[in-house]
Parts: C-alpha cells; structure tokens; sequence
C-alpha cells in the first residue's frame, strides 16, 4: 500500500511537470536528451482504457515530437489486443473509429515484467536489466525525464 502512495504522488508531481509541445520539441542547445517511461499496472479487458488512453496514445504522441523510440521505456500488461472480448483481434482504438493506437507499440516490459521492482530498476537504470538487452532509462545530468505509472491499486498491493 505505502508503495502505491508513494507512485500516486509520484504521478501526480510529475503530471503536473508535463512539458508543453514547444518544450518537447526544442533543440536540445544543453546537450540533453528526453527519456519517456510510460507504465500500465492496470491489466484485463475491464481496465482497456488504462492500457490505451495514457500508454498507447501517449507513446504515439511522444513520438509525434521527435522523443526517439529508443528513449520511450513502455511497459503493459498487453493483454488486450488479442484478447478474447476484442471483436477486432490487433486492433486497439480510443474512441469509436479511432484509428489503431496498437501499430508499433514497443514491447519493452510485458506480462510479468511489469511490476514494482522492474518499474524501480528502469527508471534508475540498472545495469543487470540492460546487460539483459532490456530498456532503462540512461539519463545525464542536462537530461529530461518523463514518468507516468498509471494504476488503480489494490488491497496487498
């Protein structure tokens, strides 16, 4: 529960920080670079929006303003595209005849992986998870970072 409170707050300061489109698409004049971590806890076909609105959307707007695929960390349960209720197996969309907000979505931390400990270990960049080829966030000193860990919560959790 203490976990959950600390990434609400967490959440919430860092939402408030979201750069505006002109910061995001500046030059980088100071030598730094954007790094996006963009995480789901939420999972399961009653929690679609979760998955969609904020992680899905979000990479493809990220990506709109020039943030490179290789400094966006997402992480998802993935487990709606194909699930069983979805009438159109693959396609994700936000709004009715939306387009699919599913197409290129990476799959950095899936299933499992997404968890507490990993979220931890990305956004401190830990050296074990990048050996393992996996994405961390590897920020510099002039560097900006761009948090959102969106979940519910839960009894134990």
């Amino acid at each position: 529960m203490k976990f959950a409170v600390l990434l609400s707050v967490l959440c919430i300061a860092v939402c408030n920080g979201l750069p505006f489109a002109d910061q995001l698409a500046a030059n980088d004049v100071d030598n730094s670079h954007k790094w996006v971590v963009l995480c789901s806890g939420s999972n399961g076909w009653s929690n679609y929006a979760d998955q969609v609105e904020y992680i899905y959307r979000g990479y493809h707007l990220f990506r709109c303003y020039g943030i490179p695929e290789s400094n966006i960390i997402i992480m998802h349960y993935d487990d709606i595209a194909h699930n069983k209720n979805n009438p159109k197996p693959g396609v994700v969309i936000n709004k009715k005849g939306g387009e699919n907000l599913y197409h290129d979505i990476p799959k950095d931390y899936v299933g499992t992986e997404v968890n507490p400990e990993n979220f931890l270990k990305v956004i401190s960049g830990n050296q074990e998870l990048a050996a393992k080829g996996k994405k961390v966030v590897k920020s510099g000193p002039n560097d900006h970072v761009f948090l959102y860990f969106g979940d519910h919560g839960a009894p134990g959790n």
